[in-house]
């Protein structure tokens, strides 16, 4: 059995579901062909039992004398049959095994490579049900695949054997197994549509779920939150009821693997025991037989199995094709221009704007969403936008290789995400710098308190999303954790919204003396930012108005009405800080 996680998962074949599942199968074809292998061994051991016990029965009635050499035989078949029974189950576990993380990390490579455009076709609990029961149940079907081969062969030997046996007996058995598992393959049908409503409402619960707890805390301030726990509420009984819809018809398919099967061989005993009386077979071929007919009973229901899981497993595929098909915002370009070297100046032509290297750019925009789109063309999150992209020095990014990108421009945005785990992890999640790095962002930052506030200091736990912190502590360590990268271009997206005025004011002081030399946009209309900055920028309706000092943009009416909300003086320069001993890098 291979190592698991894959070292590589490999491609997937996304033209359909079908041909997502030959090509699963076919990138673990050698456990699955040694599995099929032992399935059949096991299989057809099994079917030649009957006739092997029933000459041996014979020999002690007719006195034949080879009742011991039929014995042995009994036994080698039952040894046979015991070490492909332990082989087959150990490559079925293989290939269930292999077949769920290979789904699982193609879905983890997507969801990290889609980012953002994932969420956008999909809802959220499509991708989570992508990893928690589709990619079992696409195991399970490359589990069940093994039996179901050796259960058509059985099938076919039995019949062949109860031909040689009695011809009329030979066409029950092979005009009636294919009825059999047609009646019980029909019944399936039904069941994979109910499954597949079923799955589809599980989805849109653990979304609306998912959904609910991200914005508990929007809620309890608004006192929402009896309204979506009756939402909750009606969509969990929603899929209750269709899990009850097909709980019914499984209980029904259940019922019908056993009638049919039973008449089956019913209808094989009675025959043969009219046979027998009528003197046309031995009673050895008798009990050969009711060994056949009970053991016919194993590889239909098998079969059966088999359609249930294949269907199960086809929805499951739909769903992940359907996931993988999403392709990132962001691609490679066909041919990567040579990156620039220095420190970069960016600049965004659909707007006009251009932040000089090495110096604090604020960018004030009206209405305030056009900020947030510049700030994601700066960083080259989304080459979906039909407008022209962003440049670093000179270069448009879009021709530059994404690695180089990400290692020059980073983005962080208001709605930065925390992860559980240590406050170290929240602002270190690579774990590449010295404490005392850390603590200088973290000062940087203005988040003192933070780590006065979690037991155990840089070692204390964070819980998940952080949400043991108030919204500016998660605010200041999302901007402690983008400091402490330190690339050439650094675009902040209203990194002190959830601050008070004075660790704002800390805040535009510390973020200015440590990225002195470094490129740094700030999307911001906060005064005491704009008081800072080398540059400030207006925008209104996508364009640039004007650039220059705070104070000298406060003369222009636009910039002054909307950064000032009406009036007010403009607020003083903010003389330096001095420098703080023990902070590292950081200046004050």
């Amino acid at each position: 059995m291979r190592a698991l996680p894959l070292d590589d998962p490999g491609p997937a074949d996304l033209r359909s579901p079908a041909h997502f599942l030959l090509r699963t199968g076919w990138q673990q074809r050698a456990t699955l062909a040694a599995g099929m292998t032992f399935g059949i061994t096991w299989m057809l051991c099994q079917a030649v039992f009957p006739a092997v016990v029933g000459r041996a029965l014979d020999a002690v009635v007719l006195g034949t004398g080879e009742l011991l050499r039929w014995c042995g035989v009994v036994l080698a078949l039952s040894l046979v049959q015991a070490a492909a029974a332990v082989m087959r189950h150990r490559c079925a576990v293989a290939n269930r095994l292999t077949a769920r993380f290979r789904v699982c990390q193609q879905l983890g490579r997507r969801t990290s490579a889609a980012g953002t455009a994932l969420t956008r076709e999909v809802p959220v609990g499509e991708v989570l049900a992508g990893t928690s029961s589709d990619a079992p149940r696409l195991g399970d079907a490359y589990d069940v695949t093994q039996r179901a081969t050796g259960s058509v062969l059985a099938i076919a030997l039995v019949a062949v054997l109860v031909l040689r046996t009695s011809v009329p007996l030979g066409l029950l058995v092979l005009l009636g197994t294919p009825a059999v598992v047609l009646v019980l393959v029909c019944a399936v049908r039904p069941l994979q549509e109910r499954q597949r409503e079923q799955r589809r409402l599980s989805g849109e619960l653990t979304s609306l779920g998912a959904d609910t707890v991200a914005g508990l805390r929007v809620l309890r301030g608004i006192g929402g939150e009896e309204v979506f726990t009756r939402r909750y509420r009606d969509r969990s009984q929603e899929v209750r009821r269709a899990g009850v819809r097909v709980a019914r018809w499984e209980s029904a398919l259940e019922g019908l693997q056993v009638l049919a099967p039973g008449l089956l061989v019913a209808a094989l005993v009675w025959g043969g025991a009219r046979a027998t009386l009528r003197g046309e077979i031995t009673p050895g071929q008798l009990v050969a037989l009711y060994g056949y007919a009970a053991f016919l009973t194993i590889p239909l229901r098998t079969l059966v199995e088999t359609a249930d899981k294949y269907s199960r497993a086809f929805v499951a595929a739909r769903r992940v094709v359907t996931l993988l098909r999403v392709q990132p915002l962001v691609r490679e370009p066909a041919r990567p221009a040579a990156p620039p070297s220095g420190a970069p100046q960016v600049a965004d032509p659909a707007t006009g704007l251009r932040a000089a290297p090495g110096r604090l750019t604020a960018v004030v925009a009206d209405p305030p969403e056009d900020a947030a789109s510049l700030a994601r063309r700066l960083a080259r999150v989304d080459d979906t936008d039909p407008g022209p992209g962003a440049l670093l020095a000179g270069v448009p990014l879009r021709e530059l290789p994404l690695a180089e990108v990400r290692r020059r421009v980073l983005l962080a945005e208001d709605d930065a995400q925390l992860f559980s785990g240590t406050l170290r992890e929240q602002v270190d999640p690579t774990g590449e710098h010295p404490d005392a790095d850390v603590l200088a962002a973290l000062w940087v930052a203005a988040a003192e308190d933070v780590l006065d506030l979690v037991a155990g200091g840089l070692d204390g736990d964070v819980s998940e999303r952080g949400r043991s912190l108030s919204g500016g502590q998660r605010q200041r360590l999302a901007l402690a954790r983008a400091v402490l990268r330190d690339p050439d271009v650094l675009v902040l997206v209203e990194p002190t919204s959830a601050v008070d005025a004075h660790t704002e004011a800390r805040i535009a002081r510390r973020l200015h003396a440590e990225r002195a030399g470094r490129t740094t946009v700030v999307t911001t209309a906060s005064p005491l930012v704009l008081a800072t900055a080398d540059e400030v920028h207006w925008l209104r309706g996508g364009r640039l108005l004007a650039a220059g000092r705070h104070e000298d943009l406060l003369r222009v009416d636009g910039y002054r009405d909307f950064v000032t909300r009406g009036g007010g003086a403009p607020p003083p320069r903010l003389p330096p800080a001095p420098r703080r001993a023990g902070c590292g890098r950081a200046g004050a």
